[in-house]
């Protein structure tokens, strides 16, 4: 008798959902009906048909009645108040909202602010309608990041205690090994900031208190992490904007270096269609060549770009990096002259 009752509530909660959806559908294709009319259209009473209609509201769902036959209201889907929120959505919130979730992947399953991305994506295609739909899949077709497979190989041991840390403030002890120290493991204290992405792998901006320092960490080089108690306030003049424009990747110097490089005919269009660094400036000249001038911190980064351009670069300043670049070249001449083309 309990299970024969059970299946009667389970049919019924069926029915009565079944009915909502068509009644919403009917809203819409119909442009309005009264109580009356519902309630013949599905068998059964107005008072069943007012109660979904009142559900329909309190999910959100716009509704208006209008003055019908006699006494009788018609209900209908109010258009009006859906375009005004489908105006508010356009294809660039929702490309930006997609490529969040993309960039989220690493969290994909274990956070809730993952699920409520979801949400809300849906609730946009929702808003948009059927042909909108259409339209946002084929916009979530036409990117392609590669940074996600930084994100999608995280170790998530590292990153989901790190986002809890950074939102929370909470110092963490680090044990890290670093290819500048020899490999060896070292634990220090810090201060979580921001996750970024660089050349494919995942970084953390981190505040060393000790030093009063802030430290990009690659979380792969990381082999232990324990999220204190302790909370320090995010420290003043922290601005990752600012510390990236003194940075030519991720290295980050006290003090900027002004460079100026002249690049010859060949690498002028490769230079001329990307910015290589926020502070650049680019002096166009006759023979077809443009000069290149920036400020970033000195570092190995700048130097392996600067030689990755070979014969088509010629370094104006700083000397020291001419000096460099002679050293190196003078290592180059060392190790290959004499050796047989094959």
């Amino acid at each position: 008798m309990a299970a024969k009752k059970k299946r009667a509530r389970a049919a019924g909660r069926n029915d009565q959902v079944v009915r909502i959806l068509k009644l919403l559908h009917d809203l819409e294709r119909l442009g309005g009906c009264d109580l009356y009319e519902l309630a013949t259209r599905y068998a059964t009473t107005t008072r069943t048909v007012r109660r979904d209609l009142e559900a329909l509201e309190e999910a959100g769902i716009p509704l208006k009645r209008e003055a019908g036959e006699g006494s009788k209201v018609r209900w209908s889907l109010d258009t009006q108040a859906t375009a005004r929120i489908t105006s508010l959505i356009e294809t660039t919130h929702f490309m930006a909202l997609r490529l969040a979730m993309n960039e989220g992947l690493a969290v994909k399953k274990q956070s809730t602010l993952f699920a409520s991305l979801e949400d809300l994506s849906d609730r946009i295609e929702l808003a948009i309608g059927k042909h909108g739909r259409s339209q946002l899949q084929a916009i979530d077709q036409c990117f392609f990041s590669w940074d996600k497979f930084a994100w999608r190989n995280a170790p998530l041991d590292v990153v989901l205690p790190l986002v809890d840390a950074i939102t929370e403030k909470r110092l963490c002890e680090v044990t890290y090994r670093a290819p500048s120290s020899g490999n060896k493991e070292r634990t220090f204290t810090v201060l979580p900031l921001r996750l970024f992405v660089h050349h494919g792998a995942l970084y953390l901006h981190a505040w060393q208190p000790k030093f009063e320092t802030v430290l990009p960490l690659n979380l792969h080089r990381m082999l232990g992490l324990k999220v204190t108690d302790e909370v320090l306030p995010t420290p003043a003049g922290y601005d990752a904007a600012k510390l990236e424009a003194t940075a030519f990747g991720i290295f980050i110097g006290p003090r900027p270096e002004s460079f100026v490089l002249r690049f010859d005919a060949f690498s002028r269009p490769y230079i001329e269609e990307r910015q290589w660094h926020p502070t650049q400036k680019l002096e166009l000249l006759g023979d077809g060549g443009v000069v290149l001038s920036f400020e970033c911190a000195p570092s190995y980064e700048v130097t392996n770009w600067v030689a990755s351009w070979r014969d088509h670069v010629q370094v104006l300043k700083p000397e020291k990096l001419r000096e460099e670049l002679l050293t190196y070249g003078g290592w180059l001449l060392t190790e290959y002259s004499g050796i047989p083309v094959l």
